[in-house]
């Protein structure tokens, strides 16, 4: 008799389990002035497959609840305004998710329902200020602060991926990424958020540049930009539409000014249009002499573009005479540094 009562037991345990709610909820308890309607959008999934849910949650008199459905964990964003950062909550299947506050800034919202929430609330509370600022420096500060002091804490691998601004310091956020362990480098973190720029753990190495060939527009046809015969090779990536592209086009045209010998040097620009005609139409308007001037008519899916893993423009790369990426990114000020440096040697 008590076999099969253990048996019916142990049966019942199973049932509820395959039974429990397949789902998360939210609940808000904000300040009573506050009338609202805020979208949320994650991605919703199972071990076959997925979809982007998106949703809204209206808050009335500060509350307002929301349920949504998944199985596997899911990165929830809730956009709380037209020009605000969205507030990430972490939400995994059976989560009972509050979010409070008594003042109207997300920031300084407190969230719950796990220890993920809970941690990255105390971060955003202390660090509210820096966020309100929308100033990229001093968030990234408050993101290396926290990573350098929690290496193997799961919320600083989340910190890098949806707050760190790569694009302003893409060398520090390869040296905390690196740094990461223990559970924090675990790769379910990045299958997470989804990056493009960050699919897995590894932070792909630099890829040397020996040669790069290219069409040109001073040869039509295929020309090879090298990098081992001259100290310093800069490049720059554009494309027509990138507004700061006339400013870019006259800090090297300052350079070239500055460095008129090519055979000590290559300066080249590299447009990724898939346009010729615009491509043609760009460098006749600008009028730069003693510059490669090349086009990857593939642009982004280019297969050199692909390998130098040149992920946005406008972008600039400084190589040495060894091929090895001496700076990598976005600021001109900073790449032209680099430049100088080199042919200094």
């Amino acid at each position: 008799m008590m076999k099969i009562i253990r048996i019916f037991l142990f049966f019942s345990l199973i049932l509820l389990a395959g039974c429990g709610k397949k789902e998360f909820s939210i609940d808000f308890s904000l300040p009573q002035e506050l009338n609202a309607n805020y979208k949320l959008i994650y991605y919703a999934s199972d071990r076959r497959g997925g979809f982007i849910r998106e949703s809204a949650v209206a808050i009335n008199g500060g509350k307002g609840d929301f349920k949504g459905p998944t199985i596997n964990p899911a990165l929830v964003y809730i956009y709380v305004g037209p020009k605000a950062y969205p507030l990430m909550v972490y939400a995994e299947r059976g989560d009972k998710i509050s979010i409070s506050g008594k003042e109207t800034a997300p920031a300084k919202w407190t969230v719950g329902g796990n220890d993920i929430n809970e941690e990255w609330s105390q971060w955003r509370n202390a660090n509210a200020d820096a966020l309100s600022s929308a100033d990229a420096e001093k968030i990234n500060d408050a993101v290396k602060k926290y990573v350098t002091a929690n290496p193997d804490n799961p919320l600083s691998a989340l910190l890098l991926l949806t707050t760190f601004s790569r694009i302003d310091d893409e060398e520090t956020f390869r040296t905390l990424w690196r740094s990461l362990k223990g559970d924090a480098a675990d790769s379910k973190w990045t299958h997470l958020v989804g990056r493009s720029d960050q699919p897995g753990i590894k932070v792909s190495p630099r890829s040397r540049l020996y040669s790069m060939a290219l069409r040109s527009a001073s040869k039509h046809e295929v020309d090879t930009l090298r990098t081992d015969s001259v100290k310093a090779t800069l490049i720059y990536f554009w494309m027509a539409n990138v507004k700061e592209r006339k400013d870019m086009m006259d800090s090297v045209k300052a350079l070239v000014k500055e460095y008129p010998d090519s055979a000590l040097r290559n300066i080249a620009d590299i447009c990724l249009d898939p346009d010729s005609l615009s491509w043609r139409s760009q460098i006749r308007k600008d009028s730069l002499k003693k510059v490669v001037r090349m086009w990857a008519p593939a642009g982004f899916a280019d297969e050199k573009i692909m390998t130098l893993n040149v992920p946005r423009v406008p972008f600039f790369m400084v190589v040495d005479s060894v091929g090895n990426q001496n700076y990598r990114g976005s600021e001109p000020d900073s790449a032209f540094k680099a430049f100088r440096r080199l042919m200094k040697k």
